[in-house]
């Protein structure tokens, strides 16, 4: 079975698609995987993210602000999904991307002027988990998939 791969997007990834990306793959237990990407991604992640997400017991191993190109490559993950986390244009999608490859707008906005204080970035966490615990529902029983809530 194919694990259903999700693909969150973002400017700079350095907060939302590294909490997006850590938190699904938390949730999923395995079942789907996430990966997080930004159009310009910055030099290292915000400084909240570790403390946010140690608080919920996700692992942050490995979480980085990564390049969209590298999922743009021939040999790259093909997403099923792709998340948009942050007002900002689509990227023009590959032609060898599925034609199943479908786009998602979630709008949660960072205040710039708040966005390295604990409580903004809490607060964008918590927009997050809230969507994806309303996108991901766990199996019922051993062996189900998880149920994707977004058509």
């Amino acid at each position: 079975m194919t694990k259903t791969s999700v693909l969150f997007l973002c400017p700079d990834n350095s907060l939302l698609g590294p909490l997006a990306e850590a938190y699904l793959n938390f949730k999923a237990g395995g079942l789907l995987r996430a990966f997080s990407a930004g159009i310009e991604p910055a030099a290292g992640l915000n400084r909240n993210v570790h403390r946010l997400l140690s608080a919920e017991g996700v692992d942050t191993v490995g979480l980085a602000p990564k390049p969209v190109g590298i999922f743009l490559m021939p040999h790259a993950v093909i997403p099923d999904r792709v998340i948009y986390l942050a007002d900002m244009d689509p990227i023009e999608p590959p032609h060898f991307w599925k034609a199943t490859t479908s786009s998602h707008w979630w709008s949660i906005a960072r205040n710039p002027q708040l966005a390295d204080t604990f409580g903004a970035c809490a607060d964008c966490f918590l927009r997050i988990k809230t969507a994806i615990d309303r996108l991901v529902e766990p199996p019922r029983a051993a062996g189900k998939p998880l149920m994707w809530n977004v058509a």
